[in-house]
């Protein structure tokens, strides 16, 4: 794409290198001798609700994970830094700018409030219309549900271009139509194979922006495309598109954005992003007590800083994750170094005991209630072992003596080895993801409860889950299910039996609330794996605890 003039002396340019910092051809003004290569604004509209993805609750659209990065983040990492970004915000403006101004304090960032996002006369248009007194110069403007592998959308602006890409006809209803080979002849609504992605770059913005100004609506929405109607030659850039504006385009874009550390829910997320770590949850009573939960937690986690109500933010810690980690000194050295700075034991009052039973009675009942009775639950039989349903098997638990063994302690409320991280260079572990209560406590929980959630988490290992190193299969004479076990954790759990042992921990009490884990995590990942991971869950759950159960004690 070639350069015609510098905006600033109207001069003509000239070509100085083939060869720039990345690759690309870098011009200069040929009066002022200044480099155009960065003379353009990238906006990013982001004001709409985004109704037609749902796949992270109260998650505003620009902010949905991909490789536990946000989506816009994904966009803004394609550009240098040397470019100003001009942001349309108006739905949750605030997870939107609170965000990224905790993880790109070092861009030049311009948020745009738009007051009409969602009523009649709303959408794109009137999103880059609010954004015309920052947009004075040429500039690049993309929908933030819009991704693309190609660079040339992220560099320079030479001429007007549209970015366009092959549609599957039998959907192509949902989208603007392109009519054109090298150069736009008209945008079109019905059926065909090639559409507007929501990408585009506009060099004669004066005459752009004269004609996006007058309004035209377009089922109850201001187009930007009419922007698009003074232009003369648009060159049509075809590109490798990434929808993730509705939940079946989105999971399409998830199978290729495959590399999760971690998976996220339904209702939480983890970013990692930039050097800096934010949770997010759709409850912000959850926010709100992992940051008061912090001083009860012994200088084991991070601190961490408040970014808005429904996200906390803490730097990036370097180390290895205790799943990786082979050294079994540093696996028992770690098991120690709980019982001295973690497992410290706290008075027990009649609280506590309303805590254990609500945690694990009835928390276990509410949350396999969605799956009790279902086919699923009507299997008989998994890896050949005979199970019952699951609210008869729960009705078999001892739930009194379960809580009468609990031990009263500080507690982490999610002590599985993902969460724990060994800097080999300072000997130091930290743990991340604690569990914002233990009931109604803040600070004293079970013992129990965290040595369950590492039970629980040894040979189920998340980042096997990640790789689909799991599944389950109905027959005809029930089910059976498989996973892939690390050898590392295999080994750990002989080490944790040890040391329960050694320290008086009941292990019978380990084993049943580990395996209770299982039953209160399978509904929290309904849109993960397509929901494949958490029946994988509840069946293996049910198998384990058909196997517990079974057992002398508890016959």
């Amino acid at each position: 794409m070639k350069l015609s003039h510098c905006n600033d002396c109207e001069s003509p340019v000239k070509l100085y290198s083939d060869f720039g910092r990345n690759g690309e051809m870098v011009y200069y003004c040929a009066e002022c001798d200044k480099e155009l290569t960065y003379n353009f604004k990238f906006c990013i509209l982001a004001a709409g609700k985004g109704t037609r993805n749902n796949n992270v609750k109260g998650l505003h659209k620009a902010l949905l994970p991909l490789e536990n990065k946000p989506v816009i983040s994904h966009i803004i990492e394609r550009l240098d830094k040397k470019i100003e970004i001009v942001i349309a915000v108006g739905y949750k403006s605030e997870q939107i700018k609170s965000y990224l101004d905790e993880v790109y304090d070092d861009r030049k960032i311009t948020y745009v409030e738009v007051d009409n996002y969602d009523k009649q006369g709303s959408g794109p248009g009137y999103s880059l219309l609010c954004c015309k007194d920052e947009l004075q110069s040429p500039f690049i403007f993309t929908s933030v549900d819009t991704l693309v592998d190609e660079d040339i959308a992220f560099r320079y602006v030479g001429n007007n271009w549209l970015g366009v890409s092959e549609v599957d006809t039998d959907n192509s209803m949902n989208y603007c139509l392109v009519r054109g080979t090298k150069y736009l002849d008209t945008l079109y609504y019905g059926t065909g194979n090639r559409a507007y992605v929501g990408i585009a770059g506009i060099s004669d913005y004066n005459e752009f922006w004269d004609s996006l100004e007058n309004q035209k609506i377009i089922n109850d929405e201001y187009q930007v495309t009419h922007g698009f109607d003074g232009l003369d030659k648009i060159r049509l850039i075809d590109f490798t598109w990434y929808d993730t504006g509705n939940n079946k385009s989105y999971e399409e874009t998830r199978k290729v954005f495959n590399k999760e550390v971690v998976a996220n829910k339904s209702d939480e997320v983890l970013f990692i992003d930039n050097k800096k770590v934010i949770k997010y949850f759709d409850d912000d009573n959850k926010t709100s007590m992992r940051d008061k939960r912090v001083k009860y937690l012994n200088k084991t986690c991070p601190d961490i800083k408040k970014i808005n109500d429904n996200m906390y933010s803490y730097d990036y810690i370097d180390g290895e994750l205790l799943s990786n980690i082979t050294d079994e000194n540093t696996l028992r050295d770690f098991l120690d170094w709980c019982e001295e700075h973690l497992f410290i034991k706290k008075e027990s009052n009649s609280n506590f005991k309303l805590d254990c039973f609500e945690m694990y009675s009835n928390k276990t009942n509410q949350r396999t209630k969605k799956l009790a009775d279902t086919e699923l639950d009507k299997i008989q039989y998994i890896n050949g072992v005979k199970v019952e349903p699951i609210q008869d098997m729960l009705s078999k638990i001892d739930w009194t003596s379960l809580c009468d063994n609990s031990v009263a302690s500080l507690f982490h409320g999610d002590l599985q080895p993902e969460n724990i991280i060994y800097n080999k260079s300072n000997n130091k572990f930290t743990l991340i993801d604690w569990r914002q209560s233990f009931g109604t406590s803040l600070e004293v929980g079970d013992v129990y409860y965290d040595l369950s959630k590492l039970y629980h988490a040894i040979m189920i290992n998340g980042q096997t889950i990640l790789k689909d190193m799991f599944d389950y299969t109905v027959t005809s004479n029930g089910a059976e299910v498989n996973f892939y076990a690390k050898s590392n954790l295999v080994f750990f759990n002989q080490i944790f039996i040890d040391f329960c042992h050694k320290n008086d921990y009941i292990w019978s009490n380990v084993e049943l609330l580990g395996i209770l884990q299982y039953f209160n995590i399978c509904g929290l990942y309904e849109n993960f794996k397509d929901g494949k991971y958490g029946e994988f869950l509840f069946l293996y759950g049910k198998y384990l605890l058909s196997k517990f159960i079974s057992r002398s004690d508890y016959e």
